[in-house]
């Protein structure tokens, strides 16, 4: 039964970095839930979540036990700047909406900024920051073992392209801090991924469920943003 629910937890230091992962991704359901309702408190929970990220990731490392400096470096490096841009975001947006007059206690009236294809350039470098930081516990590797690894293109290119999709997570977060309606999409794409990658590495039902979860939010941010008014653009 605790397989079926959590995914193969072998030791007390892989049932903390599931523990740790699970708490992430429910504070990201409460963020975004708060944040549905442009109430302020959805961007501490942002920065909560990507807290708890930096503590799994480094756990996490596979490399714990047979760690040089060069790779203990790297892994830090690949941990330290997700949490760095993570908590970034939520201060980042946090700011943005206190830019607005109170409609309701922390709640700010906020008015949606019209889409244009340059929005998207931002998230998307926001998302591949992401993404390079995950390929960094594979160079740490190539430091670990030299030459002796020599993956093809594929095996590169396969983890670099699902974490580009799921680094679409933060891009939309950083979407929603300039007020576009359009990112919450781009954080149903970003759940959709992690649901294809839980099912693959068995991760575990309640994984998938605060997934499911986290669509279902942004589905239910994507209405509750309908009727926001959009920002005047001045004519000169």
């Amino acid at each position: 039964m605790s397989e079926l629910l959590f995914g193969r937890v072998d030791g007390a230091l892989e049932a903390t970095v599931v523990a740790l992962s699970l708490a992430r991704t429910l504070l990201m359901c409460v963020a975004l839930a708060f944040l549905a309702r442009r109430h302020e408190l959805g961007w501490w929970f942002v920065s909560g979540s990507y807290l708890l990220a930096g503590p799994a990731a480094l756990l996490g490392s596979p490399t714990l036990g047979m760690s040089t400096p060069l790779t203990l470096v790297l892994y830090a490096a690949a941990a330290a700047i997700p949490l760095a841009l993570g908590i970034g975001l939520g201060i980042y947006g946090l700011l943005s909406f206190r830019k607005f007059p109170l409609a309701d206690p922390m709640t700010r009236g906020i008015t949606l900024h019209r889409f244009t294809p340059t929005a998207l350039l931002a998230p998307l470098v926001v998302a591949a920051v992401f993404a390079l930081a995950s390929l960094i516990p594979l160079l740490s590797l190539y430091a670990t073992y030299g030459r002796h690894l020599q993956p093809g293109l594929g095996i590169v290119l396969t983890p670099l392209i699902s974490s580009l999709l799921i680094g679409l997570l933060p891009a939309g977060l950083l979407g929603l801090a300039h007020r576009g309606r359009w990112a919450w999409f781009l954080i149903v794409v970003s759940a959709l991924v992690s649901i294809a990658d839980a099912v693959l590495s068995a991760g575990g039902s309640v994984r998938m469920f605060l997934l499911i979860a986290v669509i279902g939010l942004a589905v239910y941010g994507w209405g509750q943003w309908k009727n926001l008014p959009a920002e005047k653009v001045s004519r000169s």
